[in-house]
């Protein structure tokens, strides 16, 4: 567990692209009554370090949810939420050179 401020940032579940050269880093972020909880998604190049600080994050929802993600090439990948999400904060087109396709 990473804490940053009053929040909390653990680490969920990292999906590797096909040649495995980069990763969808998900986390859950809690920051107590100042925020509410949520599940977020990162783009990273493999062998470089997740940082909440630093890693700009692609898509953001309320709440602790499962994540479904499918890479459809190195360039391209797929991502839901299971449930469903109530309210996106934050849902990026384009994470760098990689189109996002959201379910």
């Amino acid at each position: 567990m990473h804490e940053f401020g009053a929040c909390r940032v653990v680490r969920q579940r990292a999906f590797a692209s096909p040649s495995g050269g980069q990763l969808v880093v998900v986390v859950w972020k809690a920051c107590g009554a100042k925020a509410p909880d949520s599940t977020q998604a990162s783009i990273i190049a493999r062998g470089r370090t997740f940082s909440p600080e630093t890693t700009p994050t692609f898509v953001s929802v309320r709440g602790h949810l499962d994540p479904v993600v499918v890479w459809s090439s190195e360039r391209a990948v797929r991502i839901g939420f299971i449930p469903e999400p109530v309210q996106v904060d934050k849902r990026d087109q384009r994470a760098g050179d990689v189109a996002i396709f959201y379910e």
